[in-house]
C-alpha cells in the first residue's frame, strides 16, 4: 500500500475515534433525563421504576446518580431474549441485578460495586443468562433483603 493510501487510512481511522470518544462525552457521559415510570412487582415485593427502553437510555443507565430510594429500581427493556452485558461505568453505589426472561427471575448478580477506577470498570461488567429480555436493577441488598429467588414470577406495570 503506498504512502498516500496508509495516510487516509490512519486519518480515516483517527477520525472515526475521535468521533467515537465525542460522542461518548456529547450524549453518553451524562445522567438520563427523567424516564417513563412503572411498577415491578417480584413475589410480594413492589419497586417503583424507571423504564430504560432506547439505546442512549439503556448505556446510560443509573450512571451519575447519587443514589436509589428504598424500593427504587430501573428497568432495562430489551427486544429479544439474549444474553445482556452491563457495566457499572460511572456508577456511584453499588447494585443488585435481577435478570428478567419470559416472566420470570432468570438470576441475578448481587452487590455488584461501583468502579473505583478505569482499572475495576472491566471487573464491574456483568453478563445475564441466555434468554433475558428484562433487567431490573436495585440497591445493593435487595435482592437477599426482599428474598428474591430464581423462578419467582416477575409482573411489569403492576398496579397495586
Amino acid at each position: 500500500m503506498g504512502r498516500k493510501k496508509m495516510a487516509i487510512l490512519l486519518l480515516g481511522i483517527m477520525f472515526i475515534a475521535a468521533a467515537g470518544v465525542a460522542a461518548y462525552f456529547f450524549v453518553f457521559h451524562k445522567a438520563n433525563p427523567p424516564l417513563n415510570k412503572s411498577e415491578v412487582k417480584i413475589g410480594n415485593n413492589v419497586f417503583n421504576v424507571e423504564i430504560a427502553s432506547t439505546t442512549i437510555e439503556k448505556a446510560r443507565g443509573l450512571s451519575f446518580r447519587e443514589r436509589l430510594g428504598d424500593s427504587d429500581g430501573m428497568l432495562f427493556i430489551f427486544n429479544e431474549p439474549a444474553v445482556q452485558s452491563f457495566w457499572m461505568i460511572d456508577m456511584n453505589f453499588s447494585i443488585d441485578m435481577i435478570w428478567i426472561g419470559g416472566g420470570k427471575v432468570l438470576g441475578f448478580a448481587e452487590n455488584v460495586p461501583a468502579p473505583t477506577s478505569a482499572i475495576s470498570l472491566s471487573s464491574t461488567v456483568r453478563n445475564s443468562p441466555d434468554g433475558t429480555d428484562r433487567v431490573l436493577e436495585v440497591n445493593a441488598g435487595a435482592v437477599a433483603k426482599e428474598n428474591i429467588k430464581v423462578g419467582d414470577a416477575v409482573q411489569i406495570g403492576y398496579g397495586g
